[in-house]
């Protein structure tokens, strides 16, 4: 006890006990904490955090079409418009589809006439009116623009068509076929008949100078109209308006 009372009373060993307390807390924390909080124990797998690995994605390249695949696509939908389309002959156009399209639609049912394609007075010329839209390898798609019959009174249809080639035959069947856009009729005037001009009379000329209010008048009109967002998808617009102007120049407009 006098040793002790004596090692007590001692300023050196004082301070060895203090640090070796402090030393004796910090390992017993350390030891508490690998116990307490979330980790590693025994066998337990360890799970991997952080960013997920990559995925691999698979990109289908274009391919481009051939001059012969060009004269078997436009046979396939020159038949299949002048059979099934204008519902001639439906019974014609059972081979020229794939199996996905007819969907359960019996032989009997297809030859009447009920077909998953809108029908259609078309008038089929020498060479139909097609742009290929995207080619993939043994899969095409082509926008087809359709003009009716003379005196139908109806509107030229532009349709979005896919096709596919039969393995082992390599023919190109039609896998479906959808309206993407309706024309209105064209006007048509009486045969030996022309519109009379229009007269105008005296009164309604107008003489002299234009007033500068007729300037003034387009630009405040112009600075009034609120500009429509541009949020139309690009290749729609354009798609439009390439089908339109083909439209345009067969019908001589």
């Amino acid at each position: 006890m006098l040793g002790l009372r004596v090692i007590l009373r001692s300023h050196r060993w004082r301070r060895r006990f203090a640090w070796l307390g402090g030393f004796a807390a910090l390992l017993g924390g350390v030891v508490l904490a690998a116990f307490l909080l979330p980790g590693v124990h025994g066998n337990q797998e360890l799970v991997p955090t952080g960013t997920p690995p990559p995925q691999t994605v698979t990109v289908t390249k274009s391919v481009r079409v051939t001059a012969a695949e060009r004269r078997a696509v436009e046979r396939t939908l020159s038949a299949f418009v002048k059979t099934a389309v204008t519902r001639d002959d439906p019974a014609a156009a059972w081979d020229l589809v794939t199996e996905e399209m007819k969907g359960g639609v019996s032989r009997k049912e297809w030859n009447a006439g009920q077909l998953p394609v809108i029908p259609f007075p078309a008038k089929v010329p020498k060479r139909l009116s097609w742009n290929v839209l995207s080619s993939l390898a043994g899969d095409l798609t082509v926008d087809l623009l359709l003009q009716p019959r003379p005196a139908t009174n109806r509107g030229a249809i532009a349709f979005a068509v896919e096709l596919q080639q039969e393995k082992g035959s390599g023919r190109w069947l039609v896998a479906s076929m959808v309206p993407e856009h309706v024309f209105s009729p064209a006007p048509t005037t009486p045969v030996g008949r022309t519109p009379k001009p229009v007269a105008v009379p005296k009164s309604q000329v107008m003489n002299g100078a234009l007033s500068r209010w007729w300037l003034v008048a387009p630009g405040v009109l112009l600075a009034m109209i609120v500009l429509i967002p541009v949020g139309v998808l690009l290749n729609t617009w354009h798609r439009n308006r390439t089908i339109e102007r083909r439209y345009r120049a067969e019908r001589g407009l």
